[in-house]
């Protein structure tokens, strides 16, 4: 009986077990080469000094953008927060275009809240052009990862349809496939596995330049935090010498876990997504911002200090 495709089983077993470790190695090299591609010299950035939206791209991406825009529209009273979570517009909207994306956003009849703002605005054409200009200063790489893991799934996708192709005819000449039906087994666990890490989001990484200037940063804050330096609402950049006073900042370089009013924070945070409809619905639709005031059927400051919210071989 002539062997299928005219290679013996045992060989053909071997050749696939080899190619089951393909797409992980070619994953693995092509990551190292990246990530030494990244420590390579490059030559000194030269530009102005980072808006506090720069800090917030280099520090967590999109969302950290938005997160930090949100927080510097709350504490200047142009949005406020309601007692569903939900943020409503209560001023002008703002010149600086990230700032305008996200007070457009709160109007009525959006999902206004943390986790929609950043849904909506994560491609924005303003966010994609703070990207791009980060990108061209030096500040930020293109990240390799998604285009890496979708050409391991490929990989592992026609690993996984050679074997069943294979499977099937050995079968039809009636050759022993007992040894390789655990092989494809592996192919396909690995496939699923290689489709689950392609789906997950990865945000922009920054250069050896953009971390010294995030190391930079975070120093200024902490320096200025220790000299009592006022905490001023920051609108759109940072001023000269770096001062990084207002809760924008501490928002951009720390997540709003850092916003300085812990009840704000609590109320901006999104809640996990796994935690079910509803979770802050309550009755009055009540809002807080800086100097305003809240009611829900009483009447408590916000903003500022305290805010509301409640057999064989393989064929």
């Amino acid at each position: 009986m002539n062997d299928t495709w005219g290679i013996p089983g045992p060989t053909f077993l071997a050749i696939y077990a080899v190619l089951l470790a393909v797409p992980l190695a070619v994953g693995l090299l092509w990551t190292i080469a990246v990530k030494l591609g990244r420590k390579a010299p490059r030559a000194a950035v030269s530009g102005p000094q980072p808006t506090v939206y720069e800090l917030a791209y280099l520090a967590g991406g999109p969302d950290r953008v938005v997160d930090t825009a949100i927080a510097a529209l709350v504490e200047r009273g142009i949005l406020r927060v309601s007692s569903s979570k939900q943020l409503q517009l209560a001023g002008a909207e703002p010149a600086d275009p990230i700032e305008r994306a996200v007070a457009k956003g709160a109007k009525p009849g959006y999902n206004a809240t943390t986790r929609g703002m950043r849904d909506r605005l994560r491609m924005s054409g303003p966010m994609q052009a703070l990207g791009k200009n980060l990108e061209a200063r030096g500040l930020v790489v293109v990240n390799q990862a998604p285009r890496i893991r979708q050409v391991v799934f490929a990989l592992y996708v026609a690993v996984f349809v050679l074997g069943v192709v294979r499977l099937f005819a050995g079968l039809a000449t009636s050759h022993a496939v007992g040894f390789l039906i655990p092989l494809l087994i592996v192919a396909g666990i690995a496939m699923l596995i290689a489709r689950s890490v392609k789906k997950k989001a990865v945000g922009p990484r920054p250069t050896s330049e953009g971390n010294r200037i995030l190391g930079s940063a975070n120093s200024a804050l902490a320096r200025e935090r220790k000299r009592g330096i006022p905490n001023e609402p920051a609108v759109g950049g940072v001023g000269p010498g770096l001062l990084l006073g207002g809760a924008a900042a501490a928002v951009a370089l720390g997540g709003l876990a850092f916003y300085p009013d812990e009840e704000l924070s609590a109320a901006l945070i999104p809640p996990p997504i796994s935690s079910g409809f509803g979770g802050g619905g309550s009755s009055g639709g009540s809002t807080c911002s800086t100097g305003s005031s809240c009611s829900s059927g009483s009447s408590s400051s916000c903003g500022g200090g305290s805010s509301c919210g409640g057999g064989g071989c393989g064929g």
